[in-house]
């Protein structure tokens, strides 16, 4: 009897590591191994055209931080873009969430606002983005320029500017994910007692020391995360620019995904591209370390 009960024990002990034993198996699979293979790869001449593949080191990693200006350009931009637009989404969002949440100013409405807002999380980012490019940026027999004729301006030419591209491609950002953040922050909002703000109106308080005093500084945690996931999610933007600019004119919206995929399977250099994403690796793990710092605080 005491036999059998020890090895139900050891029995019951073991299951929970069973049961989770497939999902840590996946996750080596395909997300462990294949990072430490492409380090490898990073660490080789890799000419996917031309093998075999041959040991180099570092230099890769050297090339890219001394000798390739549009690698650096590319980060720049990436960095640059993503915080942007993460943070124009985090004023936007926040505005219209807080409009959804005030009753006297949603009035019935706030429900079917809530529901479109979802409409982004449905349709592909392609295909929004193809939207964009020929119904609205399209230089010839797109909306944006029609309307501007209307007025008597002369069109914008998207496609052709160093600084018109970058900005479509942000207002598109800011239209195409903003909901997530309203989402988010509408969420935050509602979490806040209503005797919060009973209290606040009879102390009189105005609209701007409720947004600053109060629902600002209790959603802060909200507004933090809100800001690191939109943000991860724009530094590994790749099919919105590839579909509305791929990364012109010249490379001037080129960002680090797009460079990577371009000396892949463009320039066929595996090795040089693994390089490039491992090096963006190293500084996204550095800037969340960052962002959880803050957060912690």
């Amino acid at each position: 009897m005491e036999l059998t009960l020890v090895a139900k024990s050891k029995n019951d002990y073991r299951l929970p590591y069973l049961l989770i034993l497939p999902a840590v198996a996946l996750i080596i699979l395909l997300g462990i191994v294949p990072v430490i293979y492409s380090f490898i790869i990073s660490l080789q001449e890799y000419e996917l055209i031309d093998p075999p593949a041959k040991y180099i080191g570092l230099q890769n990693y050297i090339n890219l931080l001394t000798n390739d200006s549009r690698f650096i350009h590319a980060l720049i931009f990436t960095f640059l873009f993503a915080f942007v637009a993460t943070s124009l989404e985090i004023i936007v969002g926040f505005i219209v969430a807080f409009l959804l949440s005030d009753k006297d100013i949603s009035h019935g409405f706030s429900s079917v606002i809530r529901t479109l807002l979802l409409v982004s999380f449905v349709v592909p980012p392609v295909a929004i983005s193809y939207a964009f490019k020929t119904l609205i940026y399209d230089q010839t027999f797109g909306y944006l320029n029609w309307f501007l004729q209307l007025f008597g301006l002369e069109g914008f030419m998207i496609f052709k500017g160093a600084v018109a591209a970058p900005v479509a491609l942000l207002v598109m950002e800011v239209i195409l994910r903003t909901p997530f953040i309203v989402i988010i922050f509408y969420a935050g909002i509602s979490s806040i007692d209503n005797s919060v703000f009973d209290a606040s109106a009879i102390d009189g308080v105005n609209w701007r020391q409720k947004v600053f005093s109060i629902i600002i500084p209790i959603i802060k945690p909200v507004a933090v995360i809100g800001f690191i996931l939109r943000f991860m999610d724009a530094l590994k933007m790749f099919d919105e620019i590839y579909v509305v600019t791929n990364g012109g004119p010249g490379h001037v919206t080129e960002n680090i995904s797009l460079f990577a995929s371009t000396q892949a399977f463009v320039y066929y250099h595996m090795g040089y591209a693994c390089a490039a994403t491992f090096l963006f690796l190293i500084l996204i793990i550095f800037l969340v370390s960052l962002f959880m710092k803050k957060l912690d605080n």
